[in-house]
């Protein structure tokens, strides 16, 4: 049964509304009838009260600040507030501040009869909602650490920051740590157990996962496609110690965590002291997993370890060291190619203390080098299936001549694509040259410079390209050309000579008839005459 208060100071208004209500019919009883606010404010902080029927202007403590104070304490209470005056602003306040309705003096019962039944149906209506809302509390919890994890600082607090205390989610930790465990075979086992077993079997490894970090202060999983992303947090003597905790946690987990159907890396995020820098983390625990590429035989990859190591000494790239480099590799000179490895591998040995560190720098090189074969659109899949075979097994090499020796092959594989793709570039373009020519024979003005522009080259290297490539130049192909269509014209048709010309593209049948006869060895008129 709904409770209700009355409250007037008129103690005939709240004797009208209390025997003029039908409240049985109405399911409800009134609890309490008053007549200043203060009693109302005091009542309902101890009595469950779902409706609140108040005069709106009353003595010390007004019907609307009434109002304001409990729908601050209890949200879900439905005031209804009357008043003897026809005034908009009265109305336009009590709907600011959230009362449910507002209705004047002198009051109609039945009217209002109406709407405290509203309010009733607005109330079990409300009551159905927050279930729904309180059953979804779990998924409200996961979006809310989904959008933590991919918004900046800033962003994350202005969205985010009155959820916490909503979803009881515990910020008062020192420390945070993101960790990224990554499913490495998840598209196999998507087709070999298909996707509903695959995901069973997904919470299953996030059950043994949460078993094992569920007694941090902060902790919660989040499944997104197939990244098990763990939230941590705790209150420690320095982030040091929870990053000490967690290598012990995670040791023990892939100890003892045998699965024959995952395969796992991990990402150790890096430690922060602030909750809405957790996007930090997160990107650097993806960051970490990126070095399963260097270290392929470890499982676990900590962000810290790899900053710790690439601070050691590490800056030993000199541009203009690259540069020779790409300059030697379209000379194809590949004595200087290996003279400049070996200063390049020396200068890497003074600053890089381990093999892996040594590859690390290796791999930058590769990569600027490949970027620049990719922006010419020359395939690569097999220098990188190389690559990433050697890199794969870096526990075999064992000495610096193998990485040498290893280094010069992949950079004279390289010389031998960029010379196939420049040849076959220089054939492209001279084909598009002499296509271009038997389209336009007939144009008298027909040139070099008209040509270059067309294939977007300067005359000059068009010019000396084309005569390399071909064996001819472009004015010889140009007379070729005219004069092969001028024999097909002498052949098959009764045109003159000056109409064959001007067809062909000569600027008068002489200047054809010259060059005719230079070509031929006799003049057209002959030619014509011998077929």
């Amino acid at each position: 049964m709904r409770k209700v208060i009355i409250v007037d100071d008129n103690h005939l208004s709240v004797e009208g509304i209390y025997k003029n209500i039908d409240w049985k019919s109405l399911n409800s009883e009134v609890a309490y009838m008053f007549y200043d606010s203060q009693s109302v404010i005091d009542a309902v902080k101890s009595a469950n009260i779902d409706l609140i029927i108040s005069d709106i202007e009353m003595p010390i403590i007004s019907g609307l600040e009434m109002s304001k104070q409990i729908l601050k304490f209890n949200p879900n209470i439905k005031i209804i507030l009357i008043s003897a005056f026809d005034k908009f602003e009265y109305a336009r306040e009590a709907i600011r501040v959230g009362v449910y309705d507002y209705i004047e003096k002198p009051i109609d019962y039945n009217y209002l009869s109406t709407i405290i039944n509203n309010a009733f149906v607005q109330l079990e209506k409300e009551k159905r909602n927050r279930k729904i809302l309180n059953e979804s509390r779990p998924l409200m919890i996961s979006k809310f650490f989904s959008e933590l994890i991919h918004l900046n600082t800033d962003e994350a607090k202005y969205n985010l920051s009155k959820y916490p205390d909503y979803l009881n989610i515990d910020l008062n930790s020192k420390y945070f740590l993101t960790l990224n465990f990554k499913i490495t075979n998840s598209k196999t086992l998507k087709n070999d157990l298909g996707i509903e077993k695959y995901h069973i079997s997904l919470i299953d490894l996030g059950d043994h996962i949460k078993s094992a970090f569920s007694k941090f202060q902060l902790y919660h999983l989040l499944i997104e496609r197939d990244d098990i992303i763990t939230i941590i947090g705790g209150n420690y003597p320095n982030g040091n110690y929870l990053l000490n905790k967690v290598h012990d946690i995670l040791n023990s987990f892939m100890e003892h965590y045998k699965s024959d159907i995952f395969e796992l890396n991990i990402g150790i995020g890096s430690v922060i002291d602030s909750f809405w820098n957790m996007k930090i983390s997160y990107d650097n625990s993806c960051k970490a997993l990126e070095y399963n590429f260097f270290f392929p035989q470890k499982n676990i990859f900590d962000i810290h370890d790899i900053v710790r190591k690439n601070n050691v000494n590490n800056s030993v790239y000199l541009y203009a060291k690259e540069d020779k480099l790409i300059q030697l590799i379209y000379k194809k000179d590949l004595n200087s190619i290996k003279n400049w490895i070996q200063d390049f591998y020396e200068e890497i040995l003074i600053n890089c203390n381990n093999k892996y560190l040594i590859f690390n720098n290796i791999y930058s090189i590769l990569s600027n080098v490949l970027k620049l074969l990719y922006n010419m659109s020359i395939n690569t899949n097999d220098i990188e299936n190389i690559i990433v075979n050697t890199y794969s097994n870096l526990s075999t090499i064992c000495n610096s001549s193998e990485i040498i020796n290893w280094l010069f092959d992949i950079f004279k594989i390289i010389c031998n694509r960029l010379d196939e793709s420049i040849k076959n570039q220089h054939e492209y373009l001279c084909n598009n040259v002499i296509t271009y020519i038997q389209d336009n024979y007939s144009k008298k003005d027909l040139s070099l410079n008209e040509i270059a522009l067309y294939v977007n080259v300067s005359p000059a290297y068009l010019s000396a390209l084309f005569k390399k490539q071909i064996g001819e130049n472009i004015s010889a192909i140009i007379t070729n050309i005219r004069i092969e269509n001028a024999c097909k014209l002498l052949e098959n048709t009764n045109l003159s000579l000056k109409e064959i010309s001007e067809k062909v593209g000569y600027v008068n049948q002489y200047y054809f008839s010259s060059y005719f006869k230079k070509k031929m060895n006799k003049n057209p008129s002959i030619y014509r005459q011998g077929i």
